[in-house]
């Protein structure tokens, strides 16, 4: 029964990495787009978070993760999706050095709780 159990598990991980990958790889493609289109433009200097932000429309505006918003006091709305962005680099104990991605959401997908701050 164990031995079961551990195999679901470990296709659980391979399917969650799988999920993962295809995240990164997506946010890859728009990354380098915008950095295209920002050379293309003339602009020297830009952050590819900024640049996530500028394709987002969301310049001005409050993101945080799940998380971040339930500390909040605020929950996020039935049907809405997370922005991906780029989280600050990650140095394993190997040595590699990745960026991992990051899920957040803006204020316009929260709503507060009765008691909550915001």
């Amino acid at each position: 029964m164990a031995k079961n159990n551990k195999k679901a598990e470990n296709m659980e991980t391979e399917v969650k990495n799988t999920k993962m990958h295809e995240y990164r790889e997506h946010l890859k493609v728009i990354t380098n787009g915008l950095i295209e289109m920002a050379k293309a433009a003339g602009r020297t200097e830009y952050k590819c978070n900024q640049l996530l932000r500028e394709c987002y429309n969301l310049v001005d505006v409050e993101l945080d993760t799940f998380a971040g918003w339930q500390s909040k006091g605020a929950q996020i709305r039935k049907g809405q999706h997370a922005y991906l962005f780029w989280g600050t680099p990650i140095t394993t104990e190997a040595g590699y050095t990745f960026c991992p991605v990051n899920f957040l959401f803006a204020k316009d997908q929260v709503r507060f709780t009765a008691n909550a701050t915001a």
